[in-house]
């Protein structure tokens, strides 16, 4: 509120500015209302040992990442330079011909889809087989370069970020992250699933892939890392999503086709668990019952992403699991590479059963079968002062911008011995002045003190909106009518 220096009331003047609250209480009342109580959290001191793990974990996953990146790569540039070789072989005789061994053909693709086994729709050689395997790859180098540029836009998205995805494993959100995270879960599964395997004496049937050429078997794990994914997620995923979006008349249906952005629900949930079964069984064929259950966990780690993240991570997760270890099919006798995958094994294995257990969790909570645990947190209440009451309003904006009067802004200190300052509400002339300042009645002077509920004018001295006493409360029984 301004004060006017007039020559004749020097004395007033100066009395009222060694009052620094009194002029400045109008301010206060229109521009800064009496605080409320505010809760002060107060959290408990960091546990050593818990602050030791969350590093070892942070220095786990950058090395796992990093490492993880570094031999993904690899592989891709590895099915890459294979191309030609590929290519090669496609259309050179090489398979026995049924009718007569003797008589070399060329080799065949069998297209076909799982439901839940593998029902044949139809097979491709030579030109066709051809067009199929760039297909293929041009799908994997779709999946590989999206997945790479969302890291890049997630590192990037703000200052610090890369370094905070690589030192906190739960702060890593992009999708080649939960790509990598969802693998290392996977094969500490496996792992433990194969000691359990070998402790029990079981022996699973598989494949004979020492008995085929190396075109053949990059070719046959690429492929299947892409149509798998095309057959068991898109297929038994991806289109019921799609006639449910239709059904439900949802925005875009047609993008749940190749997933991402969907929620974990029992509806999804229940989707996943489909495809994965189905996706288990498909591979008792060429291994045995003693695959399924390591399939079937794999499968609801594929289900997750491509839920999660779209086709291209599920594509990402099994082209991993699929050629992790490619780079030993073209040098087998490098002990240096023998000895950064193993050690690289060893570390994903290590930081893969947090993940493992980790996901398990988050899925119990997510589906309502846990409850999440609360932090200990204890809250001070600092009273600074009773609400204001039923007769304070807020004032229009347009005080605030007609009329600002310079306040030094002083830090002030809560002292808790002290009793807080009583709280007087202001006259209803001063709210009914708001939006165009103090204007005395009697004398037009814009000065004026508040003090006590009043207003005291600097020229006239006239008093106005003395406050009255507030009426006692009403008891119990003055709530009746006799």
């Amino acid at each position: 509120m301004p004060v006017e220096k007039n020559p004749d009331n020097f004395l007033e003047i100066k009395e009222i500015e060694q009052e620094p609250n009194s002029s400045r209480q109008t301010e206060n009342y229109f521009q800064h209302p009496p605080p409320q109580p505010m809760q002060m959290p107060y959290r408990e001191p960091e546990d050593p040992v818990r602050e030791l793990l969350r590093m070892v974990k942070g220095m786990l996953w950058s090395t796992a990442f990093i490492s993880y990146l570094a031999i993904i790569v690899m592989s891709f540039i590895i099915v890459l330079a294979m191309t030609p070789e590929i290519q090669s072989w496609i259309t050179t005789p090489s398979v026995p011909s049924a009718d007569d061994p003797s008589i070399l053909e060329n080799p065949i693709e069998y297209i076909f889809i799982i439901f839940p086994f593998p029902v044949l729709l139809f097979t491709i050689s030579g030109a066709g087989f051809q067009a199929w395997h760039i297909l293929m790859l041009s799908i994997l180098i779709g999946a590989f370069a999206y997945s790479k540029y969302e890291l890049w836009k997630d590192w990037l998205s703000r200052r610090g970020q890369m370094l905070i995805s690589l030192t906190n494993p739960d702060k890593a959100k992009s999708s080649i992250e939960g790509v990598a995270k969802l693998f290392m879960a996977c094969s500490f599964f496996s792992t433990m699933y194969f000691i359990f395997l070998e402790l029990g004496s079981i022996e699973m049937n598989s494949p004979a892939f020492d008995e085929f050429a190396r075109a053949e078997l990059i070719y046959g794990l690429f492929n299947a890392s892409v149509f798998e994914e095309l057959i068991s997620r898109v297929l038994l995923i991806g289109v019921p999503l799609l006639a449910i979006g239709i059904a439900r008349k949802w925005k875009n249906p047609w993008k749940k086709l190749f997933g991402g952005n969907v929620d974990i629900t029992p509806m999804t949930m229940s989707l996943i668990t489909f495809a994965a079964i189905f996706f288990a069984l498909a591979h008792v064929g060429s291994w045995d019952l003693w695959k399924v259950p390591q399939v079937l966990v794999t499968g609801f780690a594929l289900g997750y992403a491509f839920v999660r993240y779209g086709l291209h991570a599920s594509i990402m997760i099994h082209f991993s699991i699929n050629l992790s270890s490619s780079i030993m099919e073209i040098w087998p006798d490098s002990m240096l590479a023998g000895g950064i995958l193993g050690m690289s094994f060893f570390i994903w294995i290590v930081i893969g059963g947090y993940f493992f257990f980790d996901y398990i969790w988050r899925l119990l909570i997510k589906l309502k079968f846990l409850s999440r645990p609360q932090p200990n947190i204890q809250t001070s209440q600092i009273n600074y002062g009773p609400p204001p009451q039923a007769g304070y309003q807020q004032p229009s904006p347009g005080y605030q911008q007609s009329y600002q009067e310079p306040v030094q802004h002083q830090q002030q200190t809560h002292v808790p011995s002290q009793p807080p300052p009583q709280y007087i509400p202001p006259p209803p002339q001063m709210r009914q002045m708001s939006s165009r300042g103090f204007i005395c009645p009697n004398c037009g002077n814009t000065g004026a003190s508040y003090a006590d509920g009043r207003l005291t004018c600097l020229r006239c001295k006239a008093i106005i909106g003395e406050s009255k006493p507030a009426e006692p409360e009403k008891s119990e029984n003055d709530m009746f009518e006799y």
